[in-house]
């Protein structure tokens, strides 16, 4: 059996130099869960995978979340991060005034100077969507975790298909890789070559 490596989605994923976790809220989970509590699982189970690797390697970590200004759905406001998601002293915490991380201008700015970062969390057809989009528009390479992702279901769809719609979407603007070939491909190599035959 043989399999094909994608080499220039193994290369934009292995330069990753930040982490960034989106809406790990209580208020998103408990509304994600009513609809497909298993994809919820799988997704908060690779979220905490990413977490760990970036902490293991010293990535810095984002999280960001919705500031709840007015025009902003209030669902994530106020609400208390999900347990054993809290942010560490270590970690950066951005709030957001629209979907868009790009919308806070500190969020903007560490962004500018480091090019690079993986995205993933919750409510992603709003947040990993827009935030992809405002990346690209900058020039910014972004990896997209789609299984450390869930979107919600909106006007009749199910959440699965609206995930899959918001994964194709934002594969227009990032690089969209699952979070096992993410940390593989992040994960510190050694200086000696692999020796065959």
């Amino acid at each position: 059996m043989s399999s094909v490596i994608d080499l220039r989605t193994y290369v934009a994923a292995s330069n990753s130099r930040l982490l960034v976790m989106v809406d790990l809220q209580e208020k998103n989970y408990d509304e994600l869960a009513k609809d497909r509590a298993s994809d919820l699982a799988r997704s908060i189970e690779n979220c905490t995978l990413a977490i760990q690797h970036a902490r293991n390697l010293g990535l810095p970590i984002a999280f960001t979340r919705p500031s709840g200004n007015p025009g902003m759905i209030e669902r994530a406001a106020q609400s208390a991060w999900i347990s054993g998601f809290e942010p560490k002293r270590s970690d950066m915490v951005f709030e957001r005034p629209q979907p868009s991380c790009y919308t806070n201008q500190l969020f903007e700015d560490v962004v500018s100077r480091i090019g690079n970062f993986a995205i993933a969390g919750l409510v992603a057809e709003e947040t990993c969507l827009a935030t992809a989009i405002d990346a690209a528009h900058r020039g910014h390479n972004i990896t997209f975790l789609s299984d450390a992702s869930v979107s919600r279901g909106r006007h009749n769809t199910d959440s699965q298909a609206v995930h899959t719609l918001t994964t194709k979407a934002i594969e227009l603007f990032a690089e969209t890789v699952t979070t096992r070939h993410w940390l593989v491909a992040t994960a510190p190599r050694s200086p000696k070559g692999h020796r065959y035959g």
